[in-house]
């Protein structure tokens, strides 16, 4: 439906966004010992990536003044108007509308258009977190947890699809493709 690399340029540039305007907030939940992981994901047919920290379990973060770990970020892609927002606005308009005149038939590979659709938005996503810029981004916000190991990234930075039809992080999958 969309070519990843193009798609996954557009989530880079949000994604960046993103993380310039939160850092404070990430860095003061990151660097706490009770950190465990993130979790990033797009949810196409509300137009949302939903961003969360999560404690390991039996810990608790000290709560920050302003900002809740629990869904950390939440971007809808109909409010901010730069030119990578508009263009995944649009796309995610074309994906509502074929999947609202989708069939439900599957596709040679024996998917459905809303699970491929799922798969491929996350995949471009896990593609944009894997970029030089969002990769030293987060590093620079990773590091500052004394637990933290660089060869971990894929265990605290984890991209997930929200409804669990795919059971595993993004980011390993498409390190390997």
């Amino acid at each position: 439906m969309h070519d990843i690399q193009e798609l996954s340029g557009l989530y880079e540039k949000q994604v960046s966004r993103l993380i310039e305007e939160n850092i404070e907030g990430l860095t003061f939940y990151v660097k706490q010992e009770a950190f465990s992981h993130m979790t990033i994901s797009a949810a196409f047919w509300h137009g949302d990536l939903y961003w969360n920290i999560w404690n390991k379990d039996g810990s608790k973060f000290e709560p920050h003044p302003r900002l809740s770990h629990d869904e950390f970020i939440v971007e809808d892609v109909y409010f901010d108007n730069d030119e990578a927002t508009v263009k995944l606005r649009a796309v995610y308009a074309n994906w509502n509308e074929a999947t609202a005149n989708d069939d439900g038939e599957e596709d040679d590979e024996g998917e459905h258009l809303f699970s491929r659709l799922i798969r491929q938005s996350h995949q471009a996503l896990a593609t944009a977190f894997q970029s030089d810029t969002v990769t030293q981004q987060l590093m620079s916000i990773l590091v500052q947890n004394p637990y933290f190991e660089a060869a971990q990234f894929n265990q605290a930075v984890r991209v997930e699809d929200p409804d669990g039809q795919f059971e595993f992080n993004f980011l390993d999958v498409t390190n390997k493709e």
